[in-house]
C-alpha cells in the first residue's frame, strides 16, 4: 500500500501490533478460522472506510488552516489505516493471494491517493477541486462494493466448509462427486474415491480427552489438504473418516498419492497442551468411479477397501481395482506401499 497522508485523519492512524497479530493467526490456524478472520477484516474495513470518508468530508467542508492538525507520525513502517497495514502483511496469504483480493488492494490505493490530493490541495488554499471529489467517491463506492462482493464470496465458502477441520463438509461433497462422476463419464477420464479413517481414534478421545482429538483430527486435515495434488478435493466424510476425490487418477496413481499420505501422517505426531505425543496412523481404501455404479456404490466399495486396510493390520493403503467384478468377493490388492 502507499504511504499514508500527512493529513489523514487520527482514526486512520494503524495498529501494527494488531494487525501483526492478525497476520500470525492466518498463518497458524485452519482454514475455517482463517476464513473468519479475514470476515472480520473486511467487516472491520467497511466501518473503518466509512469513518475515514466522513472525516475527510468534514475536513474540507471547513476553511483552511481551522481543522485540528494531525499529530506527528511516521509512516515508515505502517500504512494509511488498519485494512492496508494488515494487506500488507498478509498479501502472500493463500487466502489472500487472489486476483479479487488484490483488485480490492488497488482500489483502496486509489482511494487513499485522491483523499491526499484532496487534503493537501485545500490545505494550501481551501479550495477542493470538484473533479478529484468525484474520482474520490467513485472509488469508495468502488472499495465498498468490491468489500461486499469478498464478503458473499467468503460467506459462502465458510457455509461449504467443516468448521473444526476446514475441509469441505460432506453436504458439499455429494454435489461434487456427483459432478466429478459425470465429468470422468463424459470424458472417459479415470477418478478415484478414497476413505482415510484415523486408526484407533476412539482410544485417544477416552485416553485424553475430546480436545486432544480434535487437535489430532485438524492436524491430520491440514496434512491431507496440503500434501494432495492441487485439484484434488478433501472433504470431512464423518467423524474421524475424510474422504479424498482423486479426478484424473487410475488407481496405480492414486496408490501412490494416498501412499505419500499415509506416510506423512505416520511420521507426524499431535503434541497435546500437556506435551503428550501422541503417534498418529491412518488406514486408507479406495475405488474407482466407474459407469455402472453409483457415487453411494463407488463409496461403498472404498469403505471396503478400507475395510481390508484394517483388518490388515492398519496403517496400510488398500484399493479395489476392480469394482465392476464379482461383488462377493470383497477382494482388493496392494500392501502398505501397494504403488
Amino acid at each position: 500500500m502507499s504511504d499514508s497522508p500527512k493529513k489523514v485523519a487520527k482514526n486512520s492512524k494503524a495498529k501494527p501490533e494488531s494487525s501483526r497479530k492478525m497476520g500470525e493467526s492466518i498463518a497458524e490456524v485452519g482454514m475455517a478460522d482463517a476464513e473468519r478472520d479475514i470476515l472480520a477484516e473486511l467487516d472491520k474495513a467497511l466501518s473503518e472506510h466509512i469513518s475515514l470518508l466522513l472525516g475527510w468530508c468534514r475536513r474540507l467542508t471547513q476553511p483552511a488552516g481551522q481543522h485540528s492538525p494531525a499529530p506527528p507520525h511516521d509512516h515508515t513502517e505502517d500504512h494509511d489505516c488498519d485494512f492496508g497495514a494488515w494487506y500488507a502483511l498478509n498479501r502472500h496469504n493463500r487466502l489472500i493471494d487472489q486476483p479479487a483480493m488484490h483488485a480490492l488492494a488497488t482500489t483502496h490505493e486509489q482511494l487513499h491517493a485522491s483523499a491526499r490530493r484532496l487534503l493537501d490541495g485545500h490545505e494550501i488554499d481551501g479550495s477542493v477541486d470538484e473533479a478529484e471529489f468525484e474520482m474520490l467517491s467513485l472509488r469508495a463506492e468502488s472499495f465498498f462494493a468490491q468489500l461486499r462482493r469478498l464478503e458473499r464470496a467468503f460467506r459462502t465458502a465458510r457455509s461449504d466448509v467443516d468448521p473444526l477441520t476446514g475441509t469441505y463438509n460432506r453436504q458439499t461433497m455429494l454435489g461434487d462427486l456427483g459432478n466429478e462422476r459425470e465429468r470422468s463419464v463424459r470424458t472417459d477420464t479415470p477418478t478415484a474415491i478414497a476413505l482415510v479413517d484415523l486408526d484407533h481414534f476412539k482410544a485417544v478421545n477416552d485416553t485424553h480427552g475430546h480436545q486432544a482429538g480434535d487437535l489430532v483430527l485438524q492436524s491430520v486435515a491440514g496434512i491431507l489438504q496440503s500434501h494432495v495434488r492441487p485439484f484434488d478435493k478433501v472433504y470431512r466424510y464423518g467423524g474421524e473418516e475424510f474422504l479424498i476425490c482423486l479426478p484424473n487418477a487410475d488407481m496405480k496413481q492414486s496408490a501412490r498419492v494416498l501412499e505419500r499420505l499415509r506416510r506423512v501422517i505416520e511420521a507426524s505426531p499431535v503434541t497435546l497442551n500437556d506435551g503428550t505425543i501422541l503417534p498418529v496412523t491412518a488406514s486408507i481404501g479406495a475405488a474407482p468411479m466407474t459407469k455402472t455404479r453409483t457415487i453411494e456404490q463407488i463409496i461403498e466399495k472404498a469403505d471396503q477397501a478400507l475395510y481390508a486396510a484394517k483388518e490388515g493390520g492398519r496403517n496400510k493403503v488398500r484399493v479395489w481395482r476392480n469394482p465392476d467384478g464379482p461383488k462377493n468377493t470383497g477382494k482388493t490388492d496392494g500392501s502398505k506401499s501397494d504403488t
